[in-house]
């Protein structure tokens, strides 16, 4: 809707001729986003891979350096 009120009818025909997305296409994109709202909301298995390095990236950062 907002493209037609902003920028008019479909001038192009082979624009106008795409299809949306068929059924492949739908599943993909919903598994993405599933995977996007599950690390947003349960992010711990994905943070603790890395809780080792940020770890030793810190207490590397904290010595001193004299």
């Amino acid at each position: 809707m907002y493209k037609r009120v902003i920028f008019g009818a479909v001038a192009n025909s082979q624009v106008a001729a795409l299809k949306d997305l068929n059924f492949r296409e739908f599943i993909v994109l919903g598994a993405l986003a599933f995977a996007v709202l599950f690390m947003g909301v349960y992010p711990l298995p994905f943070t603790e891979v890395m809780h080792a390095s940020v770890n030793e990236l810190l207490r590397h950062v904290a010595a001193p350096k004299l």
